[in-house]
């Protein structure tokens, strides 16, 4: 198996063979700079490789554990993390802030608002591209995380039953991760009030991997007992129109995780959370052994140290090598085997189609509305149809 010189945008680009490679290698990583004990074991080479993170939103855990990976396996980090200071400001499309950079680094962390964004960098990028969040689309290093998690938590990631609470409309995290749960064989429980239920493509999603549709809840206590995991998300505030704000955050103060429903709560349940949280988690259940946020958040760093690795050819013949992880010997370092952007366009050529003037994007939030010059494909749907190859989101004919 190798994933050199590969891109992941979605969960999709991944099998589930590469999945549970990425895990191992995680927990390899995670033994190799102390995560259990709290130490911080240097590599016992440095890479010569540059990683570039694009950072066209906020992120606190997500770029700065990316960055700690990076320089944890002995690589260094350029980028920004607030579009103003960069060419962007001036009006540089996303394709060409891409392609500039592709030329500085060997690889690129990209976060932006717009969805589909990321499958832009990744076809104008000459080096790997791995989408750290694209608008309410996708967050696939999330749920690589999630997984790395539920795997140290719960011993396994089969056959787990998990209520995802909260906005799940807008939460990108829920998006990516209901699918993949499914996909391995666990139930998936969606809890939230109606105005933030969960979209109905992800909700087909999980029922063409699990052959059944997910339960929908509104009360979180119907279910509780049956939860092996509680996953909480917060509102995505920033993500509704400025007049529903308010509304949408006074409707969340109903499906909130403290002290009392803990105590309703199974022993053997755990409780994760992508954060930052807001109001959903009480600060009081921090203390109870079931909290598993944090420890889900600072695996994010041995996680993204194996996909980097991974993806930059370093694991199984490379420069980097720790105590017992890697072999001593220095092989010849691998080729990448296939341009990123233009490999999955390879792949994909069959599913797409020419796009007309009777057949458009309509979402706003979608990349293409904003970013000129990119492909004018379409890609066909599972159960038929069109679907936008950037923000994925079903295309009806004018």
């Amino acid at each position: 198996m190798s994933l050199t010189g590969r891109d992941l945008i979605t969960m999709a680009d991944l099998s589930d063979r590469e999945v549970l490679a990425l895990l191992e290698t995680a927990e390899q990583m995670a033994e190799a700079i102390g995560l259990d004990d709290g130490g911080a074991r240097a590599p016992v080479e440095a890479l010569d490789r540059i990683m570039a993170t694009c950072f066209f939103e906020p992120s606190t855990r997500t770029r700065l554990s990316f960055e700690s990976a990076m320089l944890r396996l002995g690589g260094s980090v350029l980028g920004f993390s607030d579009p103003s200071g960069s060419s962007v400001a001036k009006g540089e499309s996303l394709a060409d802030t891409t392609r500039i950079v592709s030329g500085y680094a060997d690889i690129i962390v990209i976060r932006h608002p717009k969805m589909g964004a990321a499958r832009v960098a990744a076809d104008a990028a000459s080096v790997p591209v791995i989408n750290a969040g694209d608008g309410a689309h996708a967050h696939p290093t999330q749920t690589l995380a999630d997984l790395f998690c539920l795997k140290r938590r719960k011993g396994r990631i089969d056959g787990l039953t998990v209520g995802l609470m909260g906005d799940l409309k807008f939460g990108r995290t829920v998006h990516s991760l209901a699918p993949v749960l499914a996909h391995f064989g666990c139930e998936v429980i969606c809890i939230s009030p109606e105005a933030l239920a969960m979209p109905e493509r992800y909700l087909d999603e999980v029922e063409r991997e699990r052959g059944e549709r997910p339960q929908q809840v509104s009360n979180v206590d119907d279910v509780l007992g049956e939860l092996d995991v509680l996953y909480a998300t917060r509102v995505q505030v920033e993500r509704f129109p400025e007049a529903e704000r308010a509304e949408a955050r006074g409707i969340a103060r109903d499906f909130v995780v403290d002290a009392a429903l803990m105590a309703r709560a199974p022993e053997s349940m755990i409780v994760m959370h992508p954060l930052p949280r807001v109001d959903e988690i009480n600060p009081e259940v921090d203390a109870d052994p079931r909290a598993a946020y944090f420890e889900q958040a600072h695996g994010g760093v041995p996680l993204r140290m194996a996909l980097v690795a991974h993806l930059l050819g370093l694991v199984g013949g490379g420069r980097a090598r720790y105590r017992g992880l890697l072999p001593d010997h220095e092989p010849e370092r691998p080729e990448a085997e296939a341009q990123p952007g233009r490999a999955r366009q390879e792949a994909e050529r069959e599913e797409l189609i020419p796009a007309s003037a009777d057949v458009q994007c309509r979402n706003e939030q979608c990349i293409s509305f904003d970013e000129r010059f990119i492909a004018g494909f379409f890609k066909l749907c599972p159960g038929g149809g069109v679907s936008c190859p950037y923000c994925e989101e079903p295309i009806e004919e004018k």
